[in-house]
């Protein structure tokens, strides 16, 4: 099949995003999951171009970037005929051109990826649904509370894991010994940033040997320092908070080090912060959602939402730093097993399987389900009419 990947109608960078770029520069986490479904689609034996990360055209892994600055261009790479005709198109976390694309290639199946279907962006995204064939989720947490939450639309979700590429790059990170640090990692834009720095301050004056770093994106609309509310009214000492944007595997290697890591306080979909922390055989302190009932689970870190029990997590960890080894060991243990490549890849494949019959089943795919009181209801009515055949047989 002839698949295209569409991320943006202006990239994101000043520089490509693809696969050389990810040695030198901090890439966001949705466009690097774009290149792990861009390299995954090529071994599957797929045609695959992406537009939407690159300014100018680039062949890297088998993959065709196709360069364009904005909107216009990229209408025009389509009408000339550098995009092949896709069977399938892949919306990488955006849907803006989700209808645009349709009435261009009206064939075609579009799979919006939603690193954005969350509590701010799932509306707009499921209310364009006629155009869009199919949603994937990120994450089993992800994946179960939309399935939840919109019932009628169970028949076009879907899950396309984010994963940790354990195997093509961090299998090779050196492991730095632990220090008297605490991370964070995430976008300053995440939720609860605030509130761990309210947190923290008070942590570090229980803990004076611990410095607090916070590794952030440098992209976007995340380019420079942290925004100074963040930081407002509190009083922490001299050196210890710093803030750093890092590429993958020195980001790898920094996490490696820290005792532990803190992440959104929650309304995220996958939150490969947490993931990349399980990887280096960190604990995780998160929020307490139902994405981290799955991406931070019993055993490998801690969640948390309320002040107190940001407070009493990282005193708790940080008092034991044995337990925070064992942790960090059960979350790597995790990710191998849950959050791999061959994971992402059996994703793929069940999503591109299932669109390319679709149109065969027909009607009968898109049964809604039955409401909690319908099935209720069918519970109570087959007793009923299994005693009656009880009765009629004695």
């Amino acid at each position: 099949m002839n698949i295209l990947l569409w991320r943006n109608w202006v990239p994101l960078y000043s520089y490509p995003a693809t696969f050389s770029s990810l040695s030198k520069y901090s890439i966001g986490g949705t466009c690097c999951q774009l290149l792990w479904h861009a390299k995954k689609l090529i071994e599957i034996g797929h045609s695959v171009q992406v537009l939407g990360v690159s300014r100018e055209d680039i062949l890297e892994e088998g993959v065709d970037f196709v360069g364009a600055v904005d909107r216009d261009e990229q209408g025009k790479s389509l009408h000339s005929g550098r995009i092949r005709p896709p069977d399938v198109i892949l919306l990488e976390g955006a849907f803006a051109a989700a209808e645009w694309l349709k009435t261009i290639f009206p064939r075609a199946k579009l799979i919006h990826i939603g690193q954005n279907i969350d509590r701010y962006g799932h509306l707009k995204a499921l209310k364009i649904e006629k155009a869009i064939d199919a949603y994937a989720f990120v994450s089993p947490g992800h994946h179960a509370d939309y399935c939840i939450r919109y019932p009628r639309f169970r028949h076009k979700f879907f899950m396309i894991r984010n994963v940790v590429p354990w195997f093509r790059l961090y299998s090779n990170v050196t492991i730095k010994p632990v220090e008297d640090t605490i991370a964070w990692v995430g976008a300053w834009t995440k939720k609860g940033l605030r509130q761990w720095a309210e947190t923290v301050q008070l942590v570090l004056r229980k803990f004076p040997s611990y410095r607090w770093i916070l590794y952030g994106p440098n992209h976007g609309t995340h380019i420079g320092e942290i925004s100074p509310d963040i930081f407002s009214r509190l009083n922490f000492r001299d050196g210890s908070v710093s803030i750093k944007s890092l590429p993958l595997i020195e980001l790898a290697q920094e996490i490696s080090s820290a005792r532990i890591l803190l992440v959104s306080l929650g309304h995220g979909t996958a939150c490969i912060s947490a993931l990349d922390a399980h990887e280096m055989g960190r604990p995780v302190i998160s929020g307490n959602d139902i994405v981290f009932k799955y991406n931070n689970p019993e055993g490998t870190g801690i969640r948390a939402f309320y002040d107190n029990e940001r407070f009493n997590a990282i005193v708790r960890l940080l008092g034991d730093p044995e337990l925070c080894d064992r942790l960090g060991d059960i979350g790597r243990r995790m990710i191998i097993s849950d959050y791999t490549e061959i994971n992402q890849e059996n994703d793929l494949k069940l999503v591109l399987n299932y669109l390319g019959i679709v149109d065969r089943i027909g009607q009968v795919a898109t049964h809604f389900p039955p409401g909690d009181w319908a099935m209720e209801f069918s519970d109570w009515s087959d007793r009923i009419k299994r005693k009656i055949r009880q009765y009629r047989i004695a």
